[in-house]
Formats: structure tokens, sequence, C-alpha cells
């Protein structure tokens, strides 16, 4: 068997591996003589377009749907920052603190807090602080807050009862 050279063998093997040629077309004028002029019917609109007069009912009902979608936009976004307002242009917390709930737990709440810490302070001061003065203090503030949240939620309706009349 003859030996081959390595230029033959990478031959065959490019042969093998290659794909094969893409078939190519030459276009002839007869082919593309009907094509000439293909976009005839496009014309430029001018800038000024939406400046222009109304001419078709089409036309007329686009800007009268558009001019009503953007006055609901705008309402909505006005209610929106209405809502976020507090109706008055006043914060959440100002008009938290104008019902006088939330105004009284705020008191009750706060003049707890300090009482215990100052009573909370003086035994630590004179060495009688310990874990269950701490439960002691955690117990008292946590069955004040649970009354607080029912006679809080009691006034809320008897308040809102007394709007409705």
């Amino acid at each position: 068997m003859p030996m081959l050279s390595q230029r033959v063998v990478l031959r065959i093997l490019k042969r093998r591996n290659a794909a094969p040629p893409v078939p190519e077309i030459a276009p002839s004028d007869a082919s593309v003589a009907p094509l000439v002029d293909v976009d005839s019917g496009v014309s430029v609109v001018s800038s000024d377009f939406p400046d222009q007069p109304i001419k078709t009912y089409t036309q007329a009902e686009r800007l009268e749907l558009e001019a009503a979608v953007e006055a609901e936009e705008k309402a909505a976004r006005e209610a929106a920052a209405k809502k976020r307002k507090g109706g008055k242009g006043d914060s959440d917390v100002v008009v938290w603190f104008k019902d006088p709930v939330h105004s009284g737990g705020a008191v009750v709440s706060t003049v707890l807090v300090v009482g215990l810490g100052v009573v909370g302070w003086r035994k630590y001061k004179l060495g009688q602080f310990s874990w269950s003065t701490a439960g002691i203090g955690a117990g008292i503030l946590a069955g004040v807050s649970l009354v607080e949240y029912f006679v809080g939620k009691f006034a809320q309706s008897h308040f809102a009862k007394k709007k409705q009349n």
C-alpha cells in the first residue's frame, strides 16, 4: 500500500467534514424587472401633524378618547395624593394624633413607660433591682397595654356610631 502524503490526508479529511457548497443563484435582468419602485405608496407625515385641523370622525373620536383617559389619570393621581396626605394635607402622624382615642392612648403609654423607668432606675441605684422586679414591670406594662387596646377599640366604635347619628 502506497504512503499518502500528509497534504493528501488533510484534503480527504477536510472533504469528509466540510458541508457541501451552497448553490448560488445569479440574478438576471428579467427576474428583477417586476420589482421596480415597490415603495411608491409611502408618504412622509409632517411633524406638525397633531396641530392640523380634524378632518375625519375617527380623528375626533381618538382625541375625545385621549382627553377622557387623561382626565381619568389626573383624577386618579389627585385621589392618590389626597389619600396619602390624609385628606387635608396633614401627614399621617398628625391625622393619627388628632383622633382623641389615639392621642389619649399615646399619653397613657408615655406616662406608664416613664413611670416604670423611674421606678426601675431608683431600684437599680439602691441595688434592689432584680429579674423579678423587671418581670413585674413587664407584666404591668403588658396588662395596661392590653386594657388600653380594648378600651381604644370600644372608644373608636363608640365615636364612629356618634358620627353616623
